[in-house]
């Protein structure tokens, strides 16, 4: 393409459970916090700190202009916050202040990629998202093709919709096609270049599945609704969108939504997303979860600890998983499995920055009498108090080779192991969930020698662990926490009732 093109790029990234700590600028600065050129650069690197959707963007058009001089990037800021809850209103209006800023600086453009996740919820409203998209098409004018990418749990308002020419939403769950995703983005963008009008028709059912139900494997009735609707895509459709939502946020825009993007035709893309939402509400009953209890995981802990030639198991708690807003700290695995005796067990990880302190004072070798959440107030938080021999310590930076962190930087912050007997904890100090094996081996473990592995995670551990751990040997077992799968344990304030699974006499039919 001969013609210079300017395109902006911009994002805000959070996935807000209503029921967490609210979270505000150090908690973005602390994950993801670029701005201007510093974007472009980041995205250019081999392993990036950015969002891998922003990398994927540049790459395609790096290509498709003949090099990273033939088109001209403007990025704007991008910023993202490891899933917490509601963000505070004046971080987020200084935000949009500054996007704003930026954006008018930048001048006018060809276009618009916003490298979103559209699952948050802020202190003052339900739709943040909604917000931004409007301040950026109010900005951009009407003519400007604006697209997003989206992680496949975000909530879809109805701004959201009008405010852009194309929602991309991610296509696995755990998620390792955010890069495409970013490139399919790009590619999108060139066709509307070349004269392409995308028409694009949503439909959002009332099914608000629970977090252990949602994964994209052969077997999960997500997976099977998304791989039906890329079935679909031809000359005439350009992209099947099929977005699960994120129940925790409690909003009135919760719910599976449906949407189908077409070259200029309007009425098929209302006929696929019509056929596609049928097939979603004919499988509702498969959205219904299958948790272990606490008990039961315990002996089979202690079982497979004593019996050094049974298979390895791995057990999530996916009530207690950062990836959806939960703290990374609650103690009912580790203190049953502490009292039972297991043993050959790791727990990885547990967000406490206090322990990981006391680990460093006291250094590598050291015994030391310590409370696990001694300054957490939050609910289901529960302090505990262990002894702990202090094996290694570390300062949380590694680069990831194993499923969503593969060809990324990860951190952890200041980082102890702890050697509890029986189970050794890695103590974080950056809150965030394990994603992959990687979160074991960096700091010192061959995670294959271990009996039985806890990770604080609902499900993107899944592609970070599936080297180790086939299906049938992964347990998700059933104990409190913010993020708990059973939907029921939730005082619900917003939430557009009925909804499935969590009322089974919900209905619903196309108009």
């Amino acid at each position: 393409m001969a013609d210079l093109k300017r395109i902006a790029i911009c994002g805000f990234n959070l996935e807000s459970n209503r029921f967490a700590p609210s979270c505000a600028r150090p908690d973005f600065e602390e994950n993801m916090y670029f701005q201007g050129d510093e974007i472009s650069r980041q995205a250019r690197l081999e392993t990036a700190a950015i969002h891998l959707g922003v990398k994927g963007f540049y790459a395609v058009m790096d290509v498709a202009f003949g090099g990273a001089e033939e088109w001209q990037a403007a990025p704007a800021v991008i910023v993202g916050s490891t899933p917490a809850g509601p963000v505070e209103e004046a971080f987020f209006k200084e935000f949009l202040r500054e996007l704003r800023d930026r954006m008018q600086a930048i001048g006018p453009v060809d276009g618009v990629y916003l490298c979103q996740h559209g699952a948050a919820v802020a202190t003052h409203t339900h739709d943040p998202d909604g917000d931004m998209f409007a301040l950026v098409r109010d900005i951009v004018g009407p003519d400007v093709p604006v697209i997003a990418t989206l992680d496949l749990h975000a909530n879809v308002s109805e701004v959201m919709m009008d405010t852009t020419d194309m929602l991309i939403g991610y296509r696995t769950n755990p998620h390792v096609d955010m890069y495409e995703r970013g490139e399919e983005a790009a590619r999108a963008m060139l066709e509307v270049f070349s004269g392409v009008r995308p028409e694009k028709y949503r439909i959002r059912l009332p099914l608000v599945a629970p977090s252990v139900t949602q994964l994209t494997a052969e077997g999960y009735p997500y997976g099977d609704l998304i791989r039906l609707g890329q079935t679909r895509i031809d000359d005439a459709v350009m992209n099947v969108t099929i977005l699960s939502g994120f129940a925790f946020g409690d909003t009135p825009k919760n719910g599976m939504t449906v949407i189908t993007h077409t070259r200029g035709d309007l009425a098929l893309a209302r006929r696929v997303t019509t056929e596609l939402a049928e097939a979603g509400w004919a499988d509702r009953e498969r959205y219904r979860s299958a948790m272990i209890s606490l008990g039961d995981a315990t002996a089979r802990a202690k079982a497979v600890g004593a019996d050094g030639v049974a298979d390895p198991l791995l057990f999530a708690d996916p009530a207690d998983n950062p990836g959806g807003g939960g703290r990374g700290n609650t103690t009912y695995i580790l203190k049953s499995f502490l009292d039972a005796g297991v043993e050959g067990c790791v727990l990885s990880v547990f967000f406490d920055k206090a322990a990981v302190a006391a680990s460093v004072a006291a250094g590598v070798g050291a015994r030391i009498q310590v409370t696990l959440n001694a300054e957490e107030d939050t609910e289901f938080s529960d302090p505990l108090a262990v002894e702990a021999r202090v094996v290694s310590l570390h300062d949380g930076r590694f680069v990831g080779h194993y499923g969503m962190v593969a060809g990324t930087t990860a951190d952890t912050g200041a980082t102890a192991v702890l050697d509890l007997g029986g189970v050794t904890v890695i103590c974080i100090s950056k809150r965030q969930q394990c994603r992959s094996s990687d979160y074991i081996s960096a700091f010192g473990i061959d995670p294959a020698a271990c009996r039985s592995i806890v990770v604080k995670s609902r499900g993107h551990f899944r592609a970070g662990f599936q080297h180790l751990f086939p299906a049938e040997r992964v347990l998700e077992i059933d104990v409190p926490g913010l993020t708990s799968p059973n939907l029921a344990n939730f005082d619900w304030r917003y939430l557009p009732r009925p909804v499935f699974p969590l009322d089974p006499e919900a209905a619903w039919g196309p108009s």
